[in-house]
């Protein structure tokens, strides 16, 4: 059976990088108690895209490739994105965690090179700039604690990643219900 859910997948994205970008840009060096209620949008929205990636990354239900460049980056940053929102909540520093987003970042600047090389998605070039943009803010993450300068740039590379997430989202939420896609399908027991 083939589950699609890369929909809400590529919300999570839009919503972990938005989120990610504006703290970044304007609450990193904010009081614990001012950010903390931040942690909870942190937090859901790293369920929201770890526990779907866990099943792709396990269970391959998409074309080849496509698990690997879609499955695991969303894993990685969903559970990233999970242990900074308990962090936030919890009130500790962001620092140590924030060094993780650095090899995560250059597994996404590496995929964007192996969209770009192998052809995937329908528009590799878009998707190679998407994960390219997110995977060079990753890898500033950890450098910005002590360059606020760079802080800008990682919110921007974000906010373009986010961008091109988005417009593929809508891309898929008008795509997959359609009766060429998802829209005849039926669950086993009421095919006839």
């Amino acid at each position: 059976m083939f589950i699609d859910y890369l929909t809400i997948m590529m919300v999570a994205v839009v919503v972990g990088a938005l989120l990610a970008a504006w703290y970044g840009w304007r609450f990193l060096d904010a009081p614990a108690e001012l950010v903390r209620p931040w942690g909870w949008s942190f937090l859901a929205t790293g369920l929201l895209l770890a526990i779907p990636a866990l099943h792709l990354t396990l269970t391959w239900p998409l074309p080849g490739g496509n698990n690997i460049i879609m499955g695991e980056p969303a894993l990685y940053f969903g559970v990233l994105l999970s242990l900074a929102g308990l962090i936030i909540l919890i009130g500790h520093d962001l620092r140590p965690l924030a060094w993780l987003s650095l090899p995560g970042g250059i597994m996404l600047v590496v995929i964007a090179g192996a969209i770009l090389q192998h052809g995937l998605t329908r528009s590799p070039v878009m998707w190679a700039i998407a994960y390219g943009a997110i995977g060079i803010a990753g890898i500033l993450v950890p450098v910005s604690f002590r360059v606020p300068s760079l802080r800008l740039i990682a919110a921007v590379l974000l906010v373009v990643g986010a961008a091109i997430f988005a417009i593929g989202a809508v891309g898929a939420y008008l795509e997959h219900p359609g009766p060429d896609n998802f829209g005849q399908w039926r669950p086993l027991p009421l095919r006839s």
